[in-house]
């Protein structure tokens, strides 16, 4: 900061800074190589020198970093808020006593919020520090904090700062354990519990839905193995974070820096740890176990099998037994499009159907594709560029074709489709990604030719993914046939798609180089 912002922000008049600026031990201004040769100050450098030195002009300087004064440690209690509560930031306080009134220290659950608009939230406190989910120079999360008296002005404590100022270590809590019913009920003076995790997505709604069911079921089994991969995966998190902390208790070397990394972590405790019982660690099952018990989850219709759903779609789909979405509307469907829409069989809602769309009164049809069992559901006027009127059906792609299936020929649109040799329309099989497409170099080109590659070598082969090791060049030559712009609906016979994989394009026979041609100049 120029000495121009440090009068303006700290409110120092023009004799206050000449007073300041002229005495032998004011603080060195940051080298001009790093300021383009502009003379600036670390503010918070200032402000900490000017608060030591200046008792006369500490009350212009944010409270945290002025010199504390020796005070007993006063813990006031915290609140918890969730959304629901009105306020969109989910985030436990706990309140300390200081000696320029009460401190809120704020944890927040997810997305971290900006002291100044905790202020408005916490009427009742003079100063809001945040935790932040990110680390500082010394290994410790930041800190960001606002006083009432200058809301707008944001400054970062250090950890020793604000234990100075509350008279007590401070305590931390990994954002995995920042478990309601433990935080409001914590005190400074107990010790260290074990705490189940959170988890997002949640893993508590899919153990709920597999111990309504009986012991060995599929449904069971299925719900434990994803909570199980998600929870699992939150202690080994929350593990790391906490033997992170806890290395920055001894120096491992003889350093000022590493020496002032282990003086700010001795103003850190961790009230908790992740509580490693887990009641289903015994239950485990074979994957294609899970596959079954999660295809019946689809099939539910009660809200927790749709609450199920959600978390497992937010977390991995791997399981679940359809494959990449789509969408096709009335309004600009092809012929493939249109015999796919005319095929659909109205039914009743089940939970995949609800997964659609978190406002499901959006939704104003579900239906299935008896070809491939997948859910359908209809929406009106939902892309907001086109038609008010406009009906669009939402699907999803098989991960594979039936055993045995032939595929007759690929048919260019959104979405890829291919037919079989006894005339069957099927979505051609995907994932959501990585994606499926023609008419460009690039990476969707690519993957379609992978994928009509190992249909035409065995028409029941499983959708390309990004953990394949042949989902880049594996089919230069029919690759190149799509960065052709074809027409939409194009249709690529069987014929065609293996004379182009064995020959390449330059080789094709005198009426396919003509049709190519003609594709080529549309």
């Amino acid at each position: 900061m120029t000495a121009a912002e440090l009068q303006e922000t700290f409110g120092l008049s023009r004799e206050d800074w000449r007073r300041i600026a002229a005495e032998p031990e004011m603080i060195e201004p940051i080298d001009p190589k790093y300021t383009n040769g502009v003379t600036q100050w670390s503010g918070h450098g200032f402000v900490r020198w000017l608060a030591a030195h200046h008792p006369d002009l500490a009350h212009r300087t944010p409270h945290l970093l002025r010199p504390a004064k020796e005070l007993a440690a006063q813990y006031y209690g915290g609140t918890y808020t969730k959304r629901a509560d009105g306020f969109h930031h989910e985030h436990f306080a706990g309140c300390w006593r200081t000696a320029f009134g009460s401190l809120a220290i704020v944890y927040p659950r997810h997305h971290t919020v900006p002291p100044q608009e905790l202020l408005e939230h916490h009427p009742e406190v003079t100063t809001v520090v945040v935790v932040q989910h990110d680390w500082n120079l010394y290994g410790l999360p930041n800190l960001e904090a606002a006083d009432r008296a200058h809301p707008t002005l944001v400054y970062e404590p250090r950890w020793s700062e604000l234990a100075a100022h509350i008279g007590s270590p401070i305590p931390w809590w990994p954002s995995e354990l920042r478990r309601d019913s433990h935080l409001t009920a914590w005190k400074p003076a107990h010790t260290p519990e074990p705490v189940q995790v959170l988890t997002w997505p949640e893993w508590e709604p899919l153990y709920d839905m597999a111990f309504r069911e009986a012991k060995g079921t599929p449904l069971r089994l299925a719900c434990l193995s994803a909570g199980r991969e998600i929870r699992s995966r939150a202690v080994k998190h929350t593990l790391w974070e906490i033997g992170k902390m806890n290395e920055l208790k001894e120096a491992k070397e003889d350093s000022d820096y590493a020496k002032r990394k282990e003086a700010e972590r001795a103003w850190m405790v961790i009230p908790a740890f992740p509580d490693l019982k887990d009641p289903a660690e015994t239950e485990t099952a074979d994957p294609e176990t899970v596959r079954e018990g999660l295809a019946q989850l689809c099939q539910r219709t009660d809200d927790l099998a749709v609450e199920c759903l959600e978390q497992i779609s937010m977390w991995s789909g791997k399981d679940l037994p359809f494959g990449g979405s789509f969408s096709v509307t009335t309004t600009e469907a092809t012929p493939a499009g249109a015999e796919w829409i005319k095929r659909l069989k109205a039914t009743e809602p089940t939970a995949i159907h609800r997964v659609w769309d978190s406002e499901h009164d959006q939704i104003t049809g579900t239906f299935t594709d008896p070809v491939t069992n997948s859910p359908v559901v209809t929406k009106k006027g939902y892309y907001t560029s086109r038609p008010t009127d406009e009906v669009s059906f939402h699907s999803y792609a098989p991960r594979q074709l039936p055993e045995g299936s032939r595929i007759a020929e690929v048919i260019l649109d959104g979405p890829i489709w291919v037919r079989t040799h006894d005339g069957t329309l099927y979505p051609a099989p995907s994932m959501d990604a990585p994606g499926l497409s023609w008419g460009y170099v690039g990476s969707g080109p690519g993957t379609l030719a992978v994928l009509i590659g190992r249909l035409l070598d065995n028409g029941a082969a499983h959708a390309v993914t990004y953990e394949d090791d042949d989902s880049f060049n594996a089919e230069p030559k029919i690759e190149a046939l799509l960065q052709i712009k074809h027409k939409r609906g194009t249709r690529l016979s069987r014929r065609l798609l293996e004379d182009v994989r064995e020959n390449g394009l330059d080789n094709l026979g005198f009426l396919d180089r003509v049709r190519l041609g003609r594709i080529r100049s549309t």
